[in-house]
């Protein structure tokens, strides 16, 4: 007889780094989840290395010690950048690339650190934060093997059909699902949820491989490394500069289908690429991936929220494949939370796909086009017939490992999103370039506050909670968010900005943040701007619940409600 388990928990399909995010974020909130994930461990490929900074100002949310622990696999200095292109890595060097993007914007740009290493370590640090939340059940070796419920408007709860490891058949509900399954999602396929975009345009073999290129190489540290001799061309990956190493070999698609790389030809072609032939190489895993550049076309259906691999495909050309899944997750994790809490209506839950859709989109492209940038380089380094010079192609690369407008100027648009009227500063390349701002929609800027070693950012006065940031002695702000808070169920801070231990020194709070004194912003969950009122108001009270209220969703205030009521 099939065990039937009924959970209020929230489902999540994949526990690869997205899926463990979920669960760490979720638990942020005080919402239990139950992983479930096909294979039986955390991952033994390294697969992808870079946490940008905005994902590590994510992790920041997780702890103290979640934080320590990734930036302590970080990679050792001088492996970040740049990129080189090479005939072999011992051999002729034709030119390079600065990819200064890796190495983070500074303290006067954000708190956070990037890290540069491997996916296993990385899943490995989630996993045992995720058990020490106490609200994350983590089923390793679980398949889910069919979607029961969750998807349509009239659903209750979300239901999955699982094998078990003993191979005996369950079914388990929760009062939501996050499809964090990886390119080929089975929760997508069976949702009908069709692939927008370019699939299959490349074809790789990824070995990872333990080898002592470190002492063949001298000074010729870099981020990536490009080969192209007669025998070899591909990338030659460092992953903490003491022999571990990935390396990636492209391919016809007819290799690819027959698999045609076997541990010992991946040999081969390290030495080959290397230009060491006697190099003695361990080669731990080998794994092949297609690249494609592709998103889903919803992101939402009814309980069911797609999520990493499982929503959107980058090629790897800039690194930001897990980091915009990672931020995807960050968006509609505090709404689902919210929603499942009966907190929010579940009209929220569609603006996860109405603020993520545009920058998704975006940067799928632009990784696409940094793959035919770079190639283009390659070509011009190498002498062969390139439709651009080496300058030009050079100038079009500018933006690979330069991706800070992204990482930080996403500005998010929808029901969530209250505008003032106002519009974040122009910058030369919204990709590449960032300028703080804190119109609605932005990233709430990031500021040093207090004095000494108790100096803080504003980043750490967010949490699982709206926040309302302002300053003076005698306002009505602190009134006010203890009144909606109560009145939706929801935690809401009011912090004032001066305050001891928050002191604003420098005097620059009031400018960046664009109000005046008396003035108030309000930060969701995410850390991003919800709402700004420049000036003080005559009710404070009033305009929080209404801002509130509209971006929970909830009946606003003194508007008509759906029939004309209020």
């Amino acid at each position: 007889m099939t065990q039937i388990l009924r959970t209020p928990r929230i489902l999540i399909v994949g526990g690869g780094p997205v899926g463990l995010a979920a669960a760490l974020e979720l638990a942020r909130f005080g919402v239990a989840s139950v992983v479930l994930e096909r294979r039986a461990a955390t991952s033994w490929h390294p697969k992808t290395r870079n946490l940008n900074t905005r994902t590590m100002e994510i992790a920041r949310g997780w702890g103290h010690a979640v934080y320590q622990r990734l930036r302590g696999i970080d990679t050792p200095d001088g492996w970040k950048s740049p990129i080189r292109f090479l005939d072999t890595l011992t051999g002729t060097e034709f030119g390079q690339i600065e990819a200064r993007g890796f190495l983070g914007p500074g303290p006067q740009v954000s708190p956070a650190l990037p890290i540069m290493s491997s996916q296993d370590l990385v899943e490995r640090i989630l996993w045992d934060a995720a058990i020490a939340t106490g609200l994350v059940e983590l089923r390793f070796g679980h398949e889910v093997t069919a979607v029961l419920a969750g998807w349509r408007p009239e659903d209750t709860e979300a239901s999955l059909e699982v094998r078990a490891p003993s191979g005996a058949g369950y079914t388990i509900s929760g009062s939501a699902l996050i499809a964090a399954d990886g390119v080929d999602s089975l929760v997508r396929a069976q949702l009908g949820i069709a692939l927008e975009g370019a699939q299959a345009v490349r074809h790789f073999v990824n070995c990872y491989f333990r080898a002592d290129l470190e002492s063949h190489l001298g000074d010729r540290r870099g981020v990536l490394l490009y080969v192209a001799g007669q025998r070899a061309a591909g990338i030659f990956q460092p992953l903490d500069a003491r022999g571990r190493w990935l390396c990636q070999i492209p391919v016809s698609a007819e290799e690819w289908e027959a698999g045609a790389y076997s541990p010992e030809a991946c040999v081969d072609w390290i030495r080959a690429g290397a230009g060491v032939p006697d190099l003695e190489v361990e080669v731990r895993h080998v794994g092949r991936w297609r690249m494609n550049a592709a998103i889903a076309d919803r992101l939402v259906a009814g309980r069911v929220v797609l999520c990493g691999d499982a929503a959107h495909q980058l090629p790897p050309t800039g690194g930001l494949g897990v980091n915009t899944g990672l931020q995807g997750m960050h968006n509609v994790a505090w709404k689902l939370a919210l929603c499942v809490r009966g907190i929010a209506d579940w009209s929220l839950l569609h603006t996860y796909d109405e603020e993520r859709r545009r920058p998704s989109q975006e940067i799928i492209t632009q990784s696409l086009a940094n793959f035919a940038n770079v190639t283009q380089v390659a070509a011009a380094f190498y002498g062969h017939t390139p439709q651009l010079t080496t300058e030009e192609a050079i100038r079009a690369t500018h933006r690979y490992g330069n991706h800070l407008g992204v990482e930080l100027g996403t500005v998010y648009s929808s029901a969530a999103v209250i505008p003032d009227g106002t519009v974040p500063p122009a910058v030369d390349d919204p990709y590449a370039d960032y300028q703080p701002s804190a119109t609605p929609g932005c990233r709430a800027p990031h500021l040093w506050l207090g004095r000494g070693d108790g100096r803080l950012s504003t980043l750490d006065l967010f949490g699982p909670r709206f926040t309302v940031l302002t300053t003076g002695e005698d306002h009505p702000w602190d009134r006010a968010a203890a009144r909606v808070a109560d009145r939706y169920g929801v935690p809401v801070a009011a912090v004032t900005v001066g305050a001891p231990g928050i002191e604003d020194d420098e005097g620059v709070f009031l400018t960046q943040y664009g109000i005046k004194p008396g003035g108030a912003v309000l930060v969701r969950p995410d850390g991003h701007v919800a709402w700004r009122c420049a000036v003080a108001p005559e009710d404070a009270d009033g305009v929080l619940d209404r801002a509130l209220a509209q971006v929970l969703g909830r009946p606003v205030p003194g508007q008509p409600g759906p029939e004309g009521g209020d």
